[in-house]
């Protein structure tokens, strides 16, 4: 009877015909002018966890030793070797090709035909109508749910970005991912885009500052919308009736409207600039009509402490919103200078800046 030492090592031994075999990792050493010296640490995780539930589908290249027979040295699949030797198998099916040199692998790492995201994608397709999750499709190939989804999210495609991806001038599937998010919500933009950009040119970093330019352009158009909302017209209230909606704790159009400046500038979605391009001239007059009363308070001021301290009481000085441009208006005039309502926008822009 045969013993079971017999029969293990029965399977390690390499048979002298060529053909596939069951090789014993331990027979087996990487060829050291292996013209391949990188290995991408994720990719061979992947690969070690797919052995550890399919094992090795297609067996690896070897050639005897010739300074130590009864081994072997790799000749192609030191990728399948590895993941094998951290999956824990002790053995490989491996051929055995002696005619084998350097130059042939060299050759076999530039020709070798890895899958398109295409294909990928294609495949993925139609496991998800065959009826498998995304975790399962994930499982099977070795790479992570998130991974399927992302791939899964080209499989239905608007024309102008199925049009890059088929034709294979853009095979990025996360550029892919973001163009079809982009044309969600800016579909004539992104046509045109495309339409204009050459292949080479549509990479992650410039789909990127695309999608930024479109939502900044978003942007411009709300404050422009919010500021014409907030108040079209100065207000004509004298200060006796200023003063008596301010005892109610009425908020004002120009008090509003400073308060929605104050928080853009705090918030840095906006320059003072840009404040005052957006700014339409009744909404400067409105402004510069309420600050024009602390500007011409501090020309006047006698005894700036207890101005300033009466003020601070009174809420006028609070430092946010409409009282941090009172405050800084009435200290333009303090030290004698003209009214300049951006640069009173500035210095408050400034001092958030602290």
């Amino acid at each position: 009877m045969t013993s079971k030492k017999a029969l293990s090592d029965e399977r390690n031994k390499a048979p002298d015909v060529l053909g596939a075999s069951q090789i014993s990792l331990d027979l087996i050493m990487e060829d050291a002018a292996q013209p391949r010296k990188t290995f991408d640490a994720a990719s061979l995780a992947e690969l070690t966890e797919t052995i550890k539930l399919r094992g090795v589908k297609t067996p690896i290249s070897v050639r005897p030793n010739p300074d130590k027979p009864g081994t072997y040295i790799i000749n192609h699949g030191a990728r399948r070797y590895r993941a094998s030797k951290n999956a824990g198998l002790r053995s490989i099916p491996a051929y055995i090709d002696a005619d084998y040199s350097l130059a042939d692998q060299v050759v076999e790492n530039l020709q070798r035909d890895n899958l398109t995201s295409r294909e990928i994608v294609d495949y993925i397709g139609r496991e998800i109508a065959a009826g498998k999750t995304h975790e399962q499709i994930g499982k099977f190939i070795g790479k992570s749910a998130s991974y399927v989804s992302l791939h899964a999210a080209a499989m239905d495609l608007p024309d102008p970005i199925a049009e890059l991806f088929n034709s294979g001038n853009l095979t990025d599937i996360a550029a892919i991912f973001n163009l079809k998010k982009i044309f969600k919500n800016y579909p004539l933009e992104l046509v045109d885009w495309l339409k204009y950009s050459q292949p080479e040119d549509i990479t992650r970093t410039k789909i990127q500052q695309f999608r930024k330019f479109l939502e900044s352009k978003d942007d411009e158009k709300g404050i422009v919308d919010e500021l014409t909302r907030q108040a079209p017209y100065p207000s004509t209230d004298s200060l006796e009736i200023k003063a008596e909606k301010k005892e109610r704790g009425h908020k004002s159009p120009a008090d509003q409207l400073l308060v929605y400046i104050y928080i853009r500038l705090k918030k840095r979605t906006h320059q003072p600039k840009d404040i005052m391009r957006k700014l339409t001239d009744a909404q400067k007059t409105m402004i510069i009509d309420a600050l024009k009363v602390y500007f011409i308070a501090g020309r006047k001021c006698k005894d700036l402490f207890h101005s300033i301290l009466y003020s601070l009481k009174d809420g006028d000085f609070d430092g946010t919103g409409r009282g941090a441009f009172n405050l800084t208006a009435f200290f333009f005039g303090v030290n004698k200078k003209e009214f300049d309502l951006e640069m009173i926008i500035q210095e408050v822009y400034l001092n958030l800046s602290k």
